[in-house]
């Protein structure tokens, strides 16, 4: 029934007084008034989660970023259609990259019915330079406003490439509101006062399941769905069951046998290249990680004694594809990837040789239980991964009886969502495993920026976001900054060469596979999906912030 539909029957109940009670036909207890519409969709936990609406905090809940706040533009992670506007209309970047002007909506308010205005974009990112850790983004400079309609941000260097990521990687929050927290960086922000595609007005929170409604004063318009009910599931087998019986309407599901599995019900698919599926090391001693993970010998050797074909055969239904030993992201970006760099791509067979020899070659014996040491530090790792992810609990168990052929073990260390993410930002891991995502922008810059840029990490026992494998290199950190500084194409692919030669040198990232984005929904509930054909967004659910604009383009039949 259309969302129209519903609200017509339920009126002809109330007039008529034929249904009883008013919910069976469709309503609910409110005086006749029409059910809302709720796509049900998969927050990202898979264990009972904390309120916080903070758009800054790593720890924030699903649906935050993009969807109760929003950056001056968008663009998609497949890169396809360039900054699109959102509460910025338009932008100039000056020609020597050391500021950009934007121009502003008149038209948008905050939840609360106060105007947004260039006061609090202004405020937002005064608010990151005088928050090292809400300043994910590296923004260095200074914030002016032009008029209330404009504002003017000058960078401390050029930031000829990073500028977009200013543009599409800050929310912009209400000045009104968070001056007055006394604490920007650890405030949940339970109270959002918003004025994105989702409001917390009219939801709930509960730490299994919480919905967020949309926001009818949207700018842009509202959107024919009227919430979103994020719900925590304990494991991907939960999330197809769930799927299956049409409890889920949203998911981003590796499926084993999908089209069978989903025979005769009318749930369509999408899938697309996603995240690069890597073993994130605490690799860097300088910055405090210790034990033989810290030697890229021992690295190396694990990534040469993966089998990756019987990888993704055996623990992800043979839909993964492969991956560059660089991690370029060619499956978004072409340019600047230089095929003279090795193992672009991986080769899916194991190297066992080459793992022994790199090994042996740097000083590694083996011990009497076939285990590789050095110093009398066996390499025998632990490898976190959260509870209930059957795909990468067996692709751990898999690499471990195929490092055992060249004499090095992983133990599967399962831990909750809580648990594993405070792990990761904080250094305390040998290994885990983890999908490096992909940055909205233009261009390979965002996703090298993001992952190997020194400023973008911290000791162990910080919290780094997003560097987490602790990787802080002077040769690529100066290459990115020249990328950032210049438009000459030559010095531009020189910078991406040296780049991709020191990760795939260092690997502190160690590529496995490129993760399937198989998504599904429920496609006689919901229409306007992206599409291979229209990939106005990235349809995978716990995308940010992608979602949202999914959220603003679905049509309910």
């Amino acid at each position: 029934m259309t969302k129209r539909g519903m609200k017509m029957l339920a009126a002809a109940c109330a007039v008529a007084a034929l249904c009883a009670p008013l919910a069976a036909c469709g309503g609910n207890s409110n005086n006749g008034a029409a059910q809302d519409v709720i796509i049900n969709t998969t927050a990202n936990a898979t264990t009972a989660v904390t309120v916080n609406y903070n758009p800054f905090s790593s720890l924030s809940v699903t649906g935050t970023m993009g969807g109760l706040y929003e950056a001056l533009f968008y663009t998609n992670s497949y890169g396809t259609k360039g900054l699109e506007p959102q509460l910025g209309t338009e932008y100039t970047m000056a020609e020597d990259g050391m500021s950009v002007n934007v121009k502003l909506r008149d038209d948008v308010t905050w939840s609360d019915g106060e105007r947004v205005t260039a006061d609090d974009v202004v405020y937002t990112f005064t608010l990151l330079t005088e928050n090292d850790a809400l300043n994910t983004v590296g923004f260095h400079g200074s914030a002016e406003k032009v008029s209330d309609t404009e504002v003017k941000l000058t960078f401390d260097e050029p930031q000829a490439a990073n500028g977009l990521t200013f543009l599409t990687g800050v929310y912009i929050v209400p000045k009104h509101d968070w001056e007055k927290k006394s604490d920007p960086v650890t405030d949940t922000n339970e109270n959002a006062v918003t004025y994105g595609i989702l409001t917390t007005e009219g939801g709930n929170f509960d730490s299994m399941a919480y919905t967020l409604k949309t926001n009818a004063k949207y700018y842009g318009g509202a959107p024919e769905v009227d919430g979103v009910r994020f719900v925590v599931y304990s494991s991907d087998q939960s999330k197809q069951d769930a799927l299956l019986a049409g409890e889920l309407d949203w998911a981003a599901l590796n499926i084993v046998n999908a089209d069978s599995v989903l025979a005769g019900k009318d749930i369509s698919t999408v899938n697309l290249p996603s995240s690069q599926v890597s073993l994130i090391t605490c690799s860097n001693a300088d910055l405090g990680c210790t034990g033989p993970i810290t030697d890229k010998a021992v690295r190396k050797a694990i990534y040469y004694g993966i089998d990756r074909e019987q990888l993704n055969k055996l623990a992800f239904n043979d839909s993964y594809t492969e991956i560059n030993g660089s991690l370029y992201p060619t499956q978004q970006y072409q340019e600047y990837f230089d095929e003279s760099v090795s193992d672009g791509p991986v080769p899916m067979s194991a190297r066992q040789d080459e793992a022994i020899k790199v090994l042996e070659d740097a000083g590694y014996t083996k011990g009497s239980d076939g285990i590789y040491e050095k110093d009398g530090q066996r390499l025998s790792f632990e490898v976190a991964v959260t509870n209930g992810t059957s795909d990468w609990i067996n692709a751990i168990d898999i690499m471990n009886q195929q490092l055992k052929e060249i004499g090095i073990e992983f133990i599967t260390k399962q831990v909750s969502s809580n648990e594993w993410g405070q792990g990761l930002r904080k250094g305390d891991y040998d290994l885990t495993i983890y999908g490096l995502w992909m940055p909205n922008a233009t261009e390979a810059y965002g996703f090298y920026n993001q992952w190997f840029n020194g400023e973008k990490t911290a000791p162990k026992g910080e919290t780094a976001y997003p560097g987490y494998a602790r990787y802080n290199n002077e040769e690529v950190n100066e290459a990115l900054k020249t990328i950032n500084s210049t438009t000459d194409e030559d010095e531009k692919q020189k910078a991406y060469t040296t780049i991709q030669e020191n990760v795939f040198e260092d690997m502190p990232y160690i590529p496995l596979l490129r993760q399937s984005g198989l998504t599904e929904f429920w496609s006689d509930k919901f229409d306007n999906f992206p599409t291979e054909d229209n990939l106005y967004a990235n349809p995978q659910p716990w995308a940010s912030p992608d979602y949202a604009v999914v959220i603003k383009n679905l049509k309910v039949k």
